[in-house]
C-alpha cells in the first residue's frame, strides 16, 4: 500500500462526489463548468503526488478515473440537447442534427 494512500483515497472520494453532484443524469452548463474546475484541481493535486511519490496501482487508477471524468464532462458540454440518460436543463429538447456525435 502506498505511503500516501490517504491522499489517494480522499481524492477518489472527491472525484466521486463531483461526478455525482455536477455530472449526474440531470445536468446544466453551470454544473458542468464547475465540475471541470474541480477536475482541474484534482488533476493538479494528483500529478503533484505522481511526481513526488512512488507509482502505485491506486494512483494510476485515480489518474485514469480523472481522465474519464474529463471526457464525460467534455462530451456532456458538447451536447446541446437532452437525449437518453443525458438531460441538460439548459437544452431540454432533442435535436436531430446532433444525434450521432462521436468524440
Amino acid at each position: 500500500e502506498p505511503k500516501e494512500m490517504i491522499l489517494i483515497t480522499q481524492s477518489l472520494k472527491e472525484l466521486q462526489q463531483v461526478m455525482s453532484d455536477y455530472v449526474g443524469i440531470v445536468r446544466n452548463d453551470v454544473r458542468l463548468q464547475r465540475a471541470m474546475r474541480r477536475l482541474d484541481l484534482l488533476w493538479e493535486e494528483t500529478e503533484q503526488l505522481y511526481e513526488s511519490s512512488s507509482v502505485s496501482t491506486q494512483l494510476l487508477e485515480l489518474r485514469n478515473m480523472i481522465t474519464v471524468g474529463y471526457l464525460v464532462v467534455k462530451g456532456a458540454g458538447f451536447r446541446k440537447e437532452s437525449r437518453g440518460l443525458h438531460y441538460n436543463t439548459d437544452y431540454p429538447g432533442k435535436s436531430n442534427l446532433v444525434q450521432n456525435i462521436v468524440l
